[in-house]
């Protein structure tokens, strides 16, 4: 006889592996990334590159997505390994905030859900790009010598390091760096995903549509399950069109930016790789204005 699961426990089973294959091609992505920063990238470089004032290297590190267009699956890896490179950490947190979001990818497949409609692709823009710079800029102002922490910034590549001096393909040092890099954050990747099925499985959706015509509840419920279901940002704004037919404007907006700032799939690398004052701050401040910007819009579309 076969094995027949109980509904709700089959539904978390294919929630989860949903959720583990959708975020796999863009983790690989940031992680490649990340080996060929550390492969090609020299200290020097960013040295050179890297514009001397803060606010400017908040506004590059706001629009690098543009350059490497990770989702928050993949941004990560590569943060931590530009801080290993001398980008300095407000910078990182600009980025890991921003990139998920302000990318081609992700904006055209935004105005694609919506059906071209760009005012919302704008918003969501403005409000992600609101809340990275302010991320930053309160970052190198509490936090202006902080480094990342040593478990996730440098992970061990004893014996997997190749000479190109030597002559050998640099192909290889880059798959060494990659594998060593995804075998470190695999297991947190699968955690996020294991408590996200959970969340999407048992979460009474029923009970959200209630609230879904105020203009300040609609934002207090969507914001937290954008932060529990943790959709990846190329999938999300798909989930937030259906969300749009009962939603304020503005809920579906705090729903689309909130969920890539802070996440739960997200939550334990950024926990891991960045100070706990830092990943707070980060989770703190992005609710506030995120919450305070969706109020605004409705209150303007009210208005209108």
């Amino acid at each position: 006889m076969g094995l027949t699961l109980p509904a709700r426990l089959n539904e978390f089973v294919v929630v989860f592996i949903s959720i583990f294959l959708q975020s796999l091609p863009f983790l690989l992505l940031g992680i490649f990334a990340s080996a060929l920063v550390q492969r090609y990238l020299s200290d020097e470089a960013v040295t050179r590159w890297l514009p001397r004032r803060t606010v400017s290297v908040v506004l590059l590190g706001s629009v690098f997505g543009f350059v490497a267009p990770v989702c928050d699956c993949g941004v990560i890896p590569l943060a931590r390994r530009l801080m290993t490179k001398g980008v300095p950490v407000y910078a990182a947190t600009t980025l890991i905030v921003a990139a998920p979001v302000i990318n081609p990818i992700v904006l055209l497949s935004t105005a694609f859900a919506f059906q071209g409609d760009w005012k919302i692709v704008a918003l969501r823009m403005g409000m992600t790009f609101s809340v990275a710079v302010s991320v930053g800029l309160l970052v190198s102002a509490l936090f202006p010598e902080t480094a990342a922490r040593t478990p996730m910034s440098s992970p061990s590549l004893r014996g997997v390091e190749v000479s190109s001096a030597a002559g050998v393909s640099r192909n290889p040092g880059i798959f060494a760096h990659a594998t060593v890099e995804y075998f470190d954050v695999l297991f947190y990747v699968i955690l996020g995903s294991v408590f996200t099925a959970a969340t999407q499985t048992l979460l009474p959706r029923g009970d959200l549509m209630a609230v879904g015509g105020s203009p300040v509840w609609s934002v207090v419920a969507l914001m937290p399950v954008a932060t529990l279901l943790s959709i990846c940002s190329e999938a999300d704004a798909f989930v937030a069109r259906a969300f749009a037919t009962t939603f304020s404007v503005g809920a579906v907006l705090a729903f689309m930016t909130i969920g890539q700032a802070v996440d739960l799939r997200m939550g334990f690398l950024l926990f891991r790789t960045l100070r706990v004052g830092i990943a707070l701050l980060i989770v703190v401040l992005a609710y506030v204005l995120v919450f305070a910007e969706a109020l605004l819009i409705n209150s303007l579309v009210g208005a209108l």
